[in-house]
């Protein structure tokens, strides 16, 4: 891919607004692609230990889109559909589609909307808040890409070449649904848990919350591994253990949908686990207790 890429983020929250600054970083053309329609995006972003500094950019213009090599796609699972209904007569054939979000289940979607177009999933642990103009980076993660759809033969690692310059590390997957898994296994424990009982990453290392935890995880892996993916309750305990230890001031995302009272992305979490384990034949009590709970939150809001 050439040094110089013209790139379109689409959804200006705190994971897409990261991904535009690293990437402006790098000398890329970036543009923002918000909500409102105002011809600019600014933001005061904040580095690990760094002091802040304004970025400001294109935003919402068609042309840039056009011309775009890349879509980074960094809106929320439920709301990929409306985000690029907009906009998809403006995505040029050449444009590569990058779709980056919290759980799994919106690749039918995407298959529906952009048929004829190179779709390629990632997977991040790059941490980021953003509050009141502020963009801070919280905490270096994995990021993992590889490709959901295909219809050129393009060397598509590039684009993990171009993200690991940005944000290190990114790695290219041949199999990108082992680390979308992966990651959903430990979104099942942490995201609804913490979101229930508003509690930060950290607090689940508590007594109270080790059953719940290894029950869960005994659900994902029974889940897991009849979708292909080998792996024990006891290897998925362990990690999410790590995570929480690794992010143990973090409020996960689920929990600040909750505390402000947004629509989660729960049944692209639990809800996707709940799915597949119908398929087959697979109980999964634990989760679906969870699932039922965050539910109920979400429609007690405006109650």
């Amino acid at each position: 891919m050439d040094i110089n890429v013209k790139i379109t983020v689409l959804g200006a929250g705190a994971i897409g607004s990261l991904w535009a600054v690293a990437l402006k970083q790098q000398q890329h053309d970036v543009q923002v692609w918000t909500r409102s329609s105002n011809p600019d995006y600014s933001v005061n972003y904040q580095a690990l230990n760094d002091n802040p500094q304004p970025f400001l950019f294109t935003a919402n213009n068609i042309e840039h889109l056009s011309q775009s090599d890349l879509l980074l796609v960094t809106v929320k699972s439920f709301q990929v559909e409306m985000a690029l209904a907009p906009i998809i007569n403006h995505i040029p054939a050449s444009c590569i589609i990058v779709i980056m979000h919290n759980g799994i289940g919106s690749q039918e979607i995407i298959k529906q909307q952009l048929p004829t177009h190179d779709t390629l999933y990632a997977t991040t642990s790059q941490a980021a808040l953003k509050s009141e103009g502020l963009l801070r980076h919280t905490g270096n993660g994995q990021t993992f890409i590889g490709a959901m759809q295909t219809n050129t033969p393009r060397d598509f690692s590039s684009i993990a070449e171009l993200l690991d310059q940005a944000l290190t590390p990114c790695k290219w997957h041949t199999d990108i649904m082992q680390p979308l898994w992966q990651k959903l296994a430990i979104n099942c424990a942490i995201n609804p848990l913490t979101a229930i009982n508003q509690c930060s990453n950290g607090e689940l290392a508590q007594a109270q919350y080790q059953s719940q935890l290894k029950q869960i995880c005994n659900e994902v892996a029974l889940v897991m591994t009849a979708e292909g993916y080998q792996t024990t309750a006891q290897a998925l305990y362990k990690q999410v253990l790590m995570v929480t230890h690794a992010t143990a001031n973090n409020y996960s995302s689920m929990n600040r949908d909750v505390f402000y009272q947004r629509q989660t992305e729960i049944d692209y979490i639990t809800g996707y686990l709940i799915r597949r384990a119908k398929q087959y034949d697979i109980a999964v009590p634990a989760n679906q207790q969870l699932w039922q709970r965050i539910k109920s939150m979400e429609s007690s809001y405006h109650a």
